[in-house]
Order: C-alpha cells, then structure tokens, then sequence
C-alpha cells in the first residue's frame, strides 16, 4: 500500500479540516474564488449531520426506556395475575428470571464503550 491510499490514524475520515486562518484564506481566495463558501457549506453539512446522530442517539435512548417501563409494568401486571389466581409461586422464576435479565440488558447497554 502506498502513503496516498492510507489515511492518518490521529483523524478519522470523517473529520472536517479547520477554516483556513485569514492569511490563507485570502491566498484561497485568489486562486479559487469559490472555495471558501465550498469548505464552509462542507462544514454547515458535517454539522447538520451531526446534529443528526445526536436526535437519533436521544431517539433511541428515549425507546430504550419505553421498553424498560413496558416491561416492568408487564412484570407487575403478571405478578398480579398470578396472586389474585393463586399460582404465585409458579411464576416466582418468570418474574425473577425477567427482572434479572432486564437489569443485565440494561447494565450492558450503559456500560458498553462507544
């Protein structure tokens, strides 16, 4: 592989240069007249979209806890059920086993690294 196809570890691809400083900016300027609304619509895109990641990021933290209360209004409702037909013991496991595994997805999911 050659040093033009590979890319710097210290910036991810992804990554918008820097406004060029007034003294290159003005060199930019006379050679390309154009360029600097380019890099500076480049720059309101890569912020639309992180704005973007950001709204999806609070979307699914937002679903994350709807299910979180969903479930555990299901495991009242079925703790519940089961006391007012006297099979409580029965259900002891399923209650416990889902409270547990629950708790696991929950911790797993703030816990990993991003």
């Amino acid at each position: 592989m050659s040093d033009q196809e590979t890319t710097p570890a210290e910036a991810p691809a992804s990554m918008v240069p820097p406004f060029p400083a007034a003294d290159e900016a003005r060199k930019w300027q006379e050679i390309d007249p154009g360029h600097l609304a380019w890099r500076r619509d480049l720059v309101e895109r890569q912020l639309r979209l992180e704005r973007l990641d950001q709204w999806a990021g609070y979307g699914f933290r937002l679903l994350e806890h709807a299910i979180v209360v969903g479930f555990g209004v299901a495991f009242v409702w079925l703790g519940f059920y089961a006391v007012d037909h006297k099979a409580s013991m029965q259900v002891v496991p399923m209650i416990g086993g889902g409270i547990a595994a629950l708790a696991g997805a929950v911790l797993a999911v703030r816990n990993r690294k991003a």
